[in-house]
């Protein structure tokens, strides 16, 4: 955990209990309606989509009245947060990163649903992505906006290049980058830079175990230094190509894959609609190549939390809100209308699901690859801003062509110091 944000949460925690004790912005209101507010993280279509949904709770009944300010996304909302819990206007409801769930129930930020949800509920939620929701044993978010990792191919390039289906393991994956290549130097098999979220689920499936769960940082572990050896040759042998840009939309940060000059990319499952908008050719969403490890996957994404902030009548309040925005139908209309990932197992049995996958094959192996899922490492649980700080670890190594294991060495003293130093103050999170 960085300074900063060390100062910035001791502060909010020593203002919780003022900060609580009059509840979360809005209450009841004039007959009986309980108004409460919620920050949310989502942007663009998803916002949108969001929108409507919380306008049909709204119209549905009259207890409840549920407000929704757009923060603009993660990092904002993470700075309301502090802010708000240094000021006394925090609100009942948050979405919240996965990263951030465990990291705030420490900070007595939360509160438990555990007992508040219906257990039939609570257990058809994919048991993948309630492991990241969960603080010493005991459940403080459930999930929505969840998103994957996935292997992204245009199949009419690679085609030309005589291949007729994606790679299955690494070793498939170096072979056809070579073969691809012969097209001519402007064509790249993939992209040479994958954020912090892709490389968790790429390190899984290489064997790599990035840190155990009581908070040994393995990031030079053998498998680790082989895998990242691996991409900074293929890079620099002109077979990976340099992501253009590392912020903005999917548009941006994968220009050369949508016009057909990179065969692949690795992505979040959310890419799916920009592909199946913007490709014009023939696409496939594979799982992750497997390695050591086989295929793997991490889920990340937004998440519905009540703050300790929220009054007993907001909090039942809010309650009722969870259970209709995780209702089969609102569950089904966020998969199909975003290409984020269908949280409750049951939703994938309708006929509504099965004909859009039928007529949507892209998502098929989206679902199917659940199966893989895997928690996210401590590491990502309990070192602040590790998306930067790991993007940075592999732009020095990849792009930079740094030493190996110089560089993984480095990272793995300087993660481990913050972990080390997180359990002597009693502020580790398993």
């Amino acid at each position: 955990m960085n300074k900063k944000s060390v100062l910035v949460f001791c502060l909010a925690i020593l203002l919780v209990p003022f900060a609580f004790a009059g509840g979360g912005k809005e209450d009841a209101s004039a007959g009986g309606t309980v108004s409460i507010e919620l920050w949310s993280s989502l942007s663009g279509s998803k916002a949108t989509l969001f929108d409507e949904q919380v306008a049909r709770f709204n119209a549905s009944q009259q207890d409840v009245r549920v407000a929704v300010v757009h923060q603009g996304g993660y990092s904002i909302l993470r700075q309301k947060v502090a802010a708000a819990a240094n000021s006394s206007n925090m609100p009942a409801l948050l979405i919240v990163d996965y990263l951030d769930v465990a990291w705030y129930a420490q900070l007595n930020l939360l509160k438990s649903l555990d007992g508040l949800l219906p257990a039939s509920l609570v257990q058809d939620f994919y048991p993948a992505m309630l492991s990241d929701l969960k603080f010493q044993g005991k459940l403080y978010a459930v999930p929505y906006n969840r998103s994957t990792q996935g292997f992204f191919v245009n199949m009419d390039v690679l085609r030309q290049a005589g291949i007729t289906k994606p790679a299955q393991t690494w070793t498939e994956f170096r072979t056809q980058a070579e073969q691809f290549k012969k097209l001519g130097r402007d064509y790249y098999y993939g992209y040479a830079f994958f954020h912090q979220f892709l490389f968790d689920a790429i390190a899984y499936s290489w064997g790599a175990q990035i840190s155990t769960p009581d908070g040994t940082v393995l990031l030079n572990s053998p498998e680790m230094v082989e895998m990242m050896t691996y991409f900074q040759r293929m890079y620099k042998e002109g077979l990976l190509l340099m992501q253009p840009v590392l912020v903005g939309g999917f548009e941006e940060q994968n220009g050369a894959f949508l016009d057909g000059k990179v065969a692949s990319v690795f992505q979040t499952s959310s890419f799916i609609p920009t592909v199946q908008n913007l490709l014009k050719s023939e696409s496939s969403f594979e799982f992750i190549p497997a390695g050591k490890g086989g295929h793997a996957i991490t889920m990340g994404g937004g998440n519905f939390a009540v703050t300790a902030a929220a009054s007993q009548a907001q909090t039942a309040a809010a309650v009722k809100f969870l259970e209709y925005m995780s209702s089969p139908d609102i569950v089904a209309e966020f998969f199909m209308g975003t290409g984020n990932l269908p949280v409750r197992q049951s939703v994938s049995s309708r006929q509504d699901i099965r004909d859009f996958m039928q007529q949507n094959p892209l998502y098929v192996k989206m679902v199917d690859q659940l199966q893989y899922g895997k928690a996210a490492p401590s590491t990502t649980k309990n070192i602040r801003d590790v998306f930067n700080r790991v993007n940075d670890m592999i732009s020095r190594i990849i792009l930079n062509n740094e030493d190996v294991k110089k560089v993984l060495d480095e990272y793995t003293r300087q993660f481990q110091e913050e972990i080390d130093e997180a359990k002597a103050n009693g502020e580790f999170i398993f």
